[in-house]
């Protein structure tokens, strides 16, 4: 039987001066109020405030981290959109 689930999710992060990461990825790991987290492919519908790091699991396995103090994650429709404001 075929597996028709997507195995990426399609990462956008942004600030206000640039893009600074625009592709897909097999997973994501942040932190919120709550602690470490992760959102997978076909992830539920989502919306955080994040802090302190993004981790992004790439295709090709390595893992990219990306140090921030805070930012909004919403994660809709196998897509993960995050926001950093000017501190970052």
């Amino acid at each position: 039987m075929a597996d028709n689930f997507p195995k990426t999710i399609y990462i956008t992060i942004k600030n206000k001066q640039d893009v600074i990461f625009d592709d897909s990825a097999s997973a994501l790991t942040s932190f919120n109020e709550q602690g470490l987290f992760d959102i997978l492919p076909m992830h539920e519908n989502f919306i955080s405030i994040i802090k302190n790091t993004i981790i992004i699991h790439k295709k090709t396995g390595e893992s990219h981290p990306i140090n921030i103090t805070e930012g909004v994650l919403r994660a809709f429709e196998n897509k993960i959109n995050i926001y950093l404001g000017n501190k970052q």
